[in-house]
């Protein structure tokens, strides 16, 4: 049961991990080519797979941004 328990937590935390805590979310929507929508939608499939929890496709967004923040940055700078 204790697997169980961990399991539960992680997929969590992989949930969290999208977001900083406390930080507000919006919902929104975006247009998308149909090509990239599918693309992202199979990287969050596959990270789902290697660190557990729902696949997220809003989860890759933000992390793709924030990587990518001091170049978003500079252009509005």
């Amino acid at each position: 049961m204790h697997r169980l328990a961990e399991k539960a937590a992680d997929e969590a935390s992989t949930q969290r991990n999208a977001v900083r805590p406390g930080e507000e979310t919006v919902t929104t929507a975006i247009h998308l080519p149909k090509r990239t929508l599918a693309l992202l939608r199979r990287v969050a499939v596959e990270r789902a797979n290697q660190r557990g929890g729902r696949p997220s496709v809003s989860a890759l967004i933000t992390d793709l941004v924030e990587g990518l923040r001091p170049a978003l940055q500079s252009e509005i700078d």
